[in-house]
């Protein structure tokens, strides 16, 4: 799998600007609980043992604060 071959300090940020970039789109918005899942389950693929913690204030700005399965620092 090409993502074995992926940095771990390079998965962290990847999954970070997943969760930035899909947050605008408009089809998340009543479903962001859903997304949250989808988000984690995304860091699992990449072999993440668990998602990586995201600043509560970059977790407001991106309207995502309060998802469950979203860790917050």
């Amino acid at each position: 799998m090409a993502l074995s071959n992926v940095k771990m300090r390079c998965k962290k940020p990847a999954y970070k600007s997943l969760l930035g970039y899909y947050s605008t789109h408009e089809k998340f918005g009543k479903g962001k609980e859903k997304f949250g899942k989808l988000a984690n389950e995304f860091s699992r693929c990449m072999g993440l043992d668990s998602p990586p913690a995201v600043s509560r204030l970059l977790l407001s700005k991106i309207g995502l604060e309060n998802i469950p399965g979203l860790c917050s620092t």
